[in-house]
């Protein structure tokens, strides 16, 4: 079975990517370059012509998007031990994926690239700040989530905890005061601490902030 992940460094795909490692099968990684546009070459909008990462390419199919590609490789793989076994907890676990990915995620898009939302500069600002305060509420919400659990879901390491990593990056990077989320920080610090994240990370070549 060949596998290829297309990702950008420190984008959403990270949680992807590190699934990956996770499960210890052999794969092969294409960098994009987002600043550059290679999401939006011909032969890349072949494979996903939605011009976003993660696309993850496997023997002949291809599958795009977080939610997707971490429900492959945590169900498909159980030896690996991202996937809980009861089936709440599974469920609890999807909705979780779903809200980062179509809510979270989003907020984060507002806030960075309000261009794709609105036309003219003081409706851009406007966006850009409603998109930061959304985000620091949604931050502040997962560190409430966190409180008395070691993990996301079902007090196990799932492909939740590095999805939860990608947006405090990013909140760390947005200058946000992320430390002062002790329940998310100390997640982060778990998760960061694995060595296929480690690896990951390096591969990738970024740190945390």
């Amino acid at each position: 079975m060949a596998i290829k992940l297309y990702y950008a460094p420190g984008a959403c795909s990270l949680a992807s990517h590190i699934a990956i490692e996770e499960v210890g099968v052999p794969y092969e990684t294409q960098k994009l370059n987002l600043m550059e546009g290679d999401q939006r070459k011909p032969e890349y909008l072949r494979l996903n012509p939605r011009g976003r990462v993660p696309t993850l390419v496997v023997d002949d199919h291809v599958l795009t998007e977080n939610v997707g590609i971490l429900s492959y490789f945590g169900g498909g793989y159980p030896a690996a031990g991202l996937w809980p076994k009861k089936t709440w907890d599974q469920a609890k676990l999807m909705s979780t994926l779903a809200w980062l990915s179509n809510t979270v995620h989003p907020a984060y898009g507002h806030m960075v690239r309000p261009a794709r939302y609105v036309d003219g500069d003081a409706a851009q600002e406007a966006v850009k700040a409603k998109g930061r305060e959304n985000v620091w509420g949604y931050l502040e919400e997962i560190d409430k989530l966190l409180a008395g659990h070691k993990w996301a879901i079902a007090n196990q390491y799932t492909v939740a905890d590095p999805y939860l990593l990608v947006f405090y990056r990013w909140g760390n990077r947005a200058k946000m005061p992320v430390q002062s989320l002790k329940n998310y920080t100390a997640l982060a610090q778990r998760v960061m601490a694995r060595p296929a994240v480690k690896k990951v990370m390096a591969d990738e070549g970024i740190t945390l902030d």
